[in-house]
Formats: C-alpha cells, sequence, structure tokens
C-alpha cells in the first residue's frame, strides 16, 4: 500500500531555465563594475564551463551538492580573478537567484495533482540543489502556493547528502513516518531519482514530460510522459 510520493524538484514539478546566457552576461557586468572588464565572453563561457564540470564532479563522486560561493570560487580562479568580499557577495548572490526571479515555471497540471494527492498521501520534495539554495526554492514553492501540501522539503545543500545517496531518501521518509516500501519516488534523472530511490528500497517512476532521460542499465517501476497518467497508475498498484 502506498503511503507516499516523494518528488524531485527540477522537471519534474518545474521546469528548468537555460539561463546560459543571462548568466554571462550578469558574470560580466559583475566583473565590470569591480574592475575586470578585460574579459570576453569566450574567456567568461570557458570559465563557466570549467565550474559546472567541477560541480558536477563533485555531485558524482561525493553525491553532494556545492552551492554558488564555491562554484563562484571555481570560476574565478579560472579567470584568475580576486574579488574584493562584496564583488564576490554580489556575484554569488546574483549566481544563486538568475532563472529563478520570475520562475521558475510550474508544469502544467502540478498544482491540481498535489492537491488532489494531499487528500490520500504524504507528499514531499527531495531536490538536488544546483546554484539556487533550497531556502530559495522553498520560497518558490511558497510563491505558487504550494507549500502546505508537502510534509517535508529536503534540500541536498541544507541535507549536506544529494541522490543517489540512501539518506536523502530515508532521511525524508523518516520525517514522514513511512517506510520505504510503501513510498514512491517520481523524477526524471536515472541515476539520482530512479537507482536513488530504488537502492533505498521505494518504488521510482520516471517522469518524461519534460525532458527523456534514458539509460537502458536503470530501470524504473514506471515510466510516465504526463500527470494524467499517475493516478490511474497508482490505482492499479494499489489493486
Amino acid at each position: 500500500m502506498i503511503q507516499a510520493i516523494t518528488f524531485d524538484f527540477w522537471d519534474t514539478l518545474f521546469a528548468s531555465v537555460d539561463s546560459s546566457a543571462l548568466r554571462c552576461r550578469l558574470i560580466k557586468h559583475v566583473l565590470d563594475q569591480a574592475g575586470h572588464g578585460r574579459f570576453s565572453d569566450a574567456q567568461i563561457e570557458r570559465a563557466i564551463k570549467q565550474a559546472w564540470v567541477e560541480w558536477g564532479r563533485v555531485w558524482v563522486e561525493a553525491q553532494r551538492t556545492f552551492g554558488a560561493s564555491r562554484w563562484v570560487d571555481v570560476l574565478l580562479a579560472d579567470l584568475g580573478v580576486d574579488l574584493q568580499e562584496a564583488a564576490h557577495q554580489t556575484l554569488v548572490h546574483t549566481m544563486e537567484t538568475v532563472g529563478t526571479e520570475n520562475g521558475p515555471p510550474l508544469l502544467d497540471g502540478v498544482a491540481d495533482l498535489l492537491a488532489r494527492l494531499d487528500q490520500r498521501y504524504r507528499l514531499a520534495v527531495i531536490c538536488d540543489t544546483g546554484l539556487s539554495p533550497g531556502w530559495l526554492l522553498r520560497e518558490r514553492i511558497d510563491a505558487y502556493g504550494l507549500l502546505d501540501y508537502f510534509d517535508h522539503l529536503t534540500f541536498s545543500d541544507e541535507l549536506g547528502m544529494s541522490k543517489p545517496h540512501p539518506d536523502a531518501f530515508l532521511t525524508t521518509l523518516a520525517r514522514l513516518g513511512v517506510a520505504p516500501e510503501h513510498a514512491v519516488h517520481i523524477g526524471d534523472y536515472p541515476r539520482t531519482d530512479i537507482a536513488g530511490a530504488q537502492g533505498a528500497g521505494m518504488r521510482a517512476i520516471r517522469f518524461t514530460g519534460s525532458y527523456d532521460r534514458p539509460d537502458e542499465t536503470i530501470r524504473a517501476d514506471a515510466v510516465i510522459a504526463s500527470y494524467r497518467e499517475l493516478e490511474p497508475l497508482l490505482e492499479r498498484w494499489a489493486s
């Protein structure tokens, strides 16, 4: 019997937004204001790529997500720039909030779905944060009027561990008071969402409504392309 449903955040509840061009312009602006206007767009784009490479290495190897402060440090090291504290903090805050000021957009049908599911299940979010910290994503959820639907929100920057580490799932389920065999996780990434949830003893549904990220080596318990498919699926599992 399913008692709890946990959701990934990005591309599962909220659409991710490509902010790469805006991020580059904002970095260049902060550097210009701090007296470091000598860098071309290509140089900044290279430094951004290096910062994401390091972020991804830690995410995969250490199962942690570091935030905007370390990301900015990697970027500045690649550029050979040492910013004063005020400018550094401005750049960190700018990177944290890129793409979140007017969003991110909620996926179609999510609000109505959560209202219905809240009547029957314990609900939670398990999110690997990028540069936007958990407190900011929590504010975004609240801005859409969805916060009361969730019994717990787990963000990797606050937990200190990211998916697929079992603690990301088991800590959440402990807060919900639900055993893994009575819970299902929904997310889009096979490595983190599917393998992670199954490794913790949960069922896992791969959601392809935003992006389809197939992985033949990791098989979800079910795959859905629309949330219209979710409740009939849960009913079949219940029967």
